[in-house]
């Protein structure tokens, strides 16, 4: 019955988003949070004696349920999620994941970023923020959609598989689009061909421990099936610890 939900909830996720209204894809993002909450806490993780840092907030679905489950909880972005404009009891600090983070060091038990990582060109900077944050025994999670999987593309899935040009051409056609690049695929900030086994070589170059990586909501671990992970893969997940 919960694959049913989830299904239901991907297929409306964008019901009234053109016309403001975000309530459905919050509720996709709520859905996620409560069976990712459910996911780390089978790894031994337990938000509830912790210090947690959402990097990337978007809507601010996940960060509803993760605000009710964590000892404290900072919510960040470019933006303050709209749901949380008059919200005076939510920490919400502006943070540029490109940048240096305003935070001092040591400060968090617990860092929480889904899908972002595939937003941002290099996202080295992130990673050594996020590590300089953390308490000596804090956590990272973080997790994406591999590009070559079916749904990797975004809202261009599947004809990203076709290439940047072709897939681009065909969105645009088919959804009326005006999609220039993959680069500037939000405005601002655009969509790069992260996949698992580079995000890895990323995550141990920047000195974090990879505790254990898994598929989201997956019966199958197809993120450790070799080759076939980057096709098959919907959404892989990393719980990481920063070495000292």
């Amino acid at each position: 019955m919960k694959f049913l939900k989830f299904i239901n909830l991907v297929r409306n996720r964008f019901v009234g988003r053109k016309a403001g209204d975000n309530t459905y894809y919050i509720n996709f993002q709520k859905f996620q949070a409560k069976e990712i909450l459910k996911e780390i806490k089978n790894r031994g993780i337990d938000l509830s004696s912790m210090n947690v840092l959402e990097l990337g907030a978007g809507e601010g679905g996940y960060s509803l349920i993760f605000k009710e489950n964590a000892k404290s909880f900072t919510v960040s972005d470019i933006d303050k999620p709209k749901i949380f404009e008059n919200d005076s009891s939510l920490n919400y600090k502006k943070v540029d994941v490109t940048k240096k983070f305003p935070f001092k060091d040591n400060t968090f038990d617990f860092i929480f970023s889904c899908s972002l990582i595939e937003h941002i060109k290099d996202p080295r900077v992130m990673l050594k923020e996020a590590r300089r944050v953390l308490d000596k025994n804090g956590y990272l999670y973080l997790s994406f959609p591999p590009f070559y999987s079916p749904v990797g593309g975004h809202q261009l899935k599947p004809f990203h598989l076709l290439g940047e040009k072709i897939s681009i051409k065909i969105v645009n056609f088919l959804k009326k689009e005006n999609i220039k690049s993959y680069d500037t695929l939000w405005g601002s900030f655009g969509l790069y061909k992260r996949n698992i086994k580079d995000v890895k070589k990323l995550l141990l170059s920047e000195k974090f421990d990879i505790i254990d990586m898994w598929t989201r909501f997956s019966p199958v671990n197809t993120s450790k099936i070799p080759f076939l992970n980057e096709f098959l893969t919907w959404h892989a997940c990393f719980l990481c610890k920063k070495l000292n």
